[in-house]
């Protein structure tokens, strides 16, 4: 279930006992959030909202919320937060926690009682039982992060509530510089709405100025130079990498990633695999999958090899101590731009 299929349930009092909330995306769990307290009314929420870490609240207590009665109100509405039991993830808790005592009550939940889990892992332990038996008896809600056509469109909405419009260009590089996340794109409309008050449309320049770039994506621009064959482009920005004190080995590391998902898009695209597929696999955004089809597309396979040989080869080298880190990427920059 989606966000929006969530808020029309909820506002037709079509509501379950028991919610499920998977995915990353703040904007989406925050509203989430906030749609099930606005099931009660402010003097309810004192007195019928309860929320529980997990992490340091032992679940009998949450149990013991949830089996009793509301208070002068209709719903008891608890959120369970944190339930790292779900995952096989190491997580600090302070409490060691017995998930069968909340698998037996989902089985069997109070009718009056709303229990919403929040858990927001990148993945949940499926081999684990309590993670299947929520996913058997709880309504999932799906707090993931958009597809690159979903969030562009979601992004051209929420600017047209207030009169403004981006172009294309723009909305292309807004969204790869927040990496497709739909909560950071948020917290830069503000500026950018600032930056065009008077023309209303948001261009090139605006994001270009406003919106800040990642290391990962500057190591895009990096990649990009050395494969056009801009040497000067290239060598100019590592130099400026080093003159922030960015360690070349982290360079490595990030410009081995992005090498590795080149030739994995470009393999999985050549197997007749959608960019949504892709990303679905890869465990990557889908506005990254596109723009790595773009750049691959242009280098042969076979100088992608090469350069992903030579970039772990450089990696193997620096760590062993056999050159100057600096002058070993310097080299590397050199043969392939």
């Amino acid at each position: 279930m989606k966000l929006n299929e969530l808020k029309t349930n909820l506002k037709q009092n079509n509501v379950s006992n028991v919610y499920l909330v998977t995915g990353q995306e703040q904007a989406f769990i925050k509203d989430i959030r906030k749609s099930f307290k606005n099931l009660l009314q402010p003097e309810e929420q004192e007195m019928n909202f309860s929320s529980f870490d997990l992490s340091e609240i032992p679940i009998g207590d949450l149990i013991n919320e949830s089996i009793s009665a509301p208070f002068f109100g209709d719903r008891r509405l608890v959120f369970a937060e944190n339930p790292y039991f779900m995952t096989a993830e190491k997580v600090k808790h302070t409490v060691d926690q017995d998930p069968e005592v909340l698998i037996d009550y989902v089985k069997n939940p109070t009718p009056t009682t709303i229990l919403v889990i929040f858990a927001t892992y990148e993945k949940l332990d499926a081999r684990k039982k309590i993670t299947k038996q929520l996913k058997k008896v709880a309504t999932p809600i799906d707090a993931g992060m958009l597809d690159s056509h979903l969030l562009a469109k979601a992004i051209q909405h929420e600017l047209s509530q207030d009169g403004y419009s981006i172009n294309g260009d723009a909305l292309n590089m807004l969204i790869s510089k927040t990496k497709g996340n739909y909560s950071q794109t948020l917290n830069q409309l503000d500026k950018l709405k600032l930056y065009a008050l008077k023309s209303k449309i948001i261009n090139v320049d605006a994001v270009n100025e406003l919106v800040p770039q990642s290391l990962d994506d500057n190591v895009f621009d990096l990649m990009n130079s050395i494969l056009k064959n801009d040497v000067y482009n290239a060598e100019d920005l590592y130099h400026q990498f080093l003159l922030q004190k960015i360690d070349p080995i982290l360079l490595t590391a990030i410009m081995t990633s992005q090498l590795r998902s080149l030739i994995q898009t470009r393999i999985l695209s050549k197997k007749g695999l959608s960019e949504a597929t892709i990303a679905k696999q890869l465990k990557i955004h889908p506005y990254r999958v596109k723009m790595s089809l773009q750049q691959s597309r242009k280098i042969g396979m076979d100088k992608l090899s090469l350069m992903f040989h030579d970039i772990v080869n450089l990696d193997y080298q620096v760590k062993s101590g056999q050159g100057d880190k600096e002058l070993l990427f310097d080299l590397f920059i050199a043969k392939f731009a």
